[in-house]
């Protein structure tokens, strides 16, 4: 299973990152967004990170996020999977075994409830101790490089004044395998349709912060 996409660095005299070189292949790399537990998902998750990614740095992604089932097996050859949503739910063990095997064979997962959904964070947190009973989230610093790779973030803010977000990691056999967001990071306000967090709470710079994860997955 092929699923780490390497692209090359190189550093620009004029941006404050480095400018991301154009994939070898004419096919764009696709992100996935879950579907688990008999359909759930997050709905209004925005793919606007991915036009980000694309016109920024130049990465060859596919704009528009693709929806792939957690009981299927042929999710494997992608960098990255978005878990999302704001309902509670149970994994079932062959969802659990599929997710268990990419993370182990080098996948990556962005995590985050829906607008803050407590439900869903309650949920989640439950099926990470089954899914990885020896890992345990870490705080990331913004000193992390994952803030600094299309975006030199310095801070990140969230909607409701006051409150500042915190991003959490996983490592799996020495590196980042997870990043977690209890505070949503779903982007509702360019996500269409009927979306909106009425209330909740995310992170303001969710487009930023996602196309700065997604070009860190793909250059480590």
């Amino acid at each position: 299973m092929n699923i780490k996409i390497f692209v090359t660095l190189c550093l620009s005299l004029v941006l404050v990152v480095p400018a991301f070189a154009q994939q070898s292949t004419d096919k764009p790399i696709d992100v996935v967004l879950l579907t688990y537990n008999r359909g759930k998902t997050a709905a209004c998750f925005a793919s606007k990170f991915l036009d980000l990614a694309a016109r920024k740095a130049n990465l060859n992604v596919n704009r528009s996020l693709v929806k792939v089932p957690l009981e299927s097996s042929n999710f494997n050859t992608y960098p990255m999977l978005i878990f999302s949503g704001d309902l509670r739910f149970k994994l079932s063990d062959k969802e659990l075994s599929h997710l268990r095997t990419y993370i182990e064979n080098g996948g990556f997962v962005l995590a985050s409830a829906g607008c803050a959904n407590e439900v869903w964070n309650t949920s989640f947190k439950k099926m990470v101790e089954i899914l990885l009973p020896d890992s345990k989230f870490k705080p990331l610093g913004m000193d992390h490089p994952l803030f600094h790779t299309i975006y030199d973030l310095k801070q990140i803010n969230s909607t409701k004044p006051g409150k500042t977000p915190v991003l959490y990691g996983i490592e799996v056999k020495g590196r980042l395998a997870m990043v977690y967001s209890p505070i949503g990071i779903n982007d509702t306000a360019h996500a269409g349709g009927d979306c909106c967090c009425c209330g909740g709470e995310e992170i303001l710079q969710s487009p930023l912060v996602n196309a700065n994860i997604l070009a860190y997955v793909l250059t480590h």
